[in-house]
């Protein structure tokens, strides 16, 4: 029975790091769309008239990182108690996003899921960002696997640098059947 509560308590702990890495994944997402929302503005030409919520977030963040780490700081909402973040601003519905105090960079993670919701989420993220990038500014490129990474894929800022990364995750859950969930992370180029 010892050795049962031993092995919850360290997938309990397992999940709880996992959460923690999908929320910076996430963060770093919204961070990225919005620094490329100040970018197109700095160029001189207005994004796609596109009335979807969340494709407005992607693409806030991805100006925001594109222009650089001031832009970032236009998105800071509230501290999360506990944590070396910040808030993001924006509203995200079914995301949990928030911008580091230290490193300046945007992640997001969703909560956990079947593969199946995980990989539905996904498309619908990427539809999002295929939406709010224009691709004369943004181009997708080879992402490095992660460890944990079942799907990735990668966007790069061509002037600025920045990029951003979106993925789903597998790791350990109950009942020996795994949990998925989406994490995206955006950074602006150091």
């Amino acid at each position: 029975m010892e050795k049962l509560d031993e092995q919850l308590e360290a997938a309990e702990r397992e999940t709880a790091m996992q959460i923690a890495r999908s929320f910076l994944t996430v963060l770093i997402l919204v961070g990225s769309l919005a620094a490329a929302m100040g970018a197109i503005v700095a160029e001189g030409t207005s994004p796609p008239s596109v009335t979807s919520h969340e494709v407005n977030v992607v693409r806030q963040v991805a100006i925001a990182l594109a222009a650089g780490s001031d832009a970032i700081q236009d998105l800071r909402g509230p501290p999360i108690e506990s944590s070396n973040l910040d808030r993001l601003k924006l509203p995200t519905p079914g995301m949990d996003c928030g911008i580091a105090r230290s490193l300046i960079y945007v992640a997001c993670h969703s909560t956990s899921f079947n593969k199946n919701e995980a990989e539905a989420m996904y498309a619908r993220i990427m539809d999002d960002v295929q939406t709010a990038l224009s691709s004369d500014s943004w181009t997708p490129v080879e992402a490095a696997p992660h460890v944990d990474s079942i799907r990735i894929r990668s966007y790069y800022h061509l002037k600025s640098g920045a990029q951003i990364d979106i993925d789903v995750v597998a790791g350990p859950g109950g009942d020996a059947q795994p949990l998925y969930w989406v994490r995206v992370y955006g950074w602006p180029r150091f």
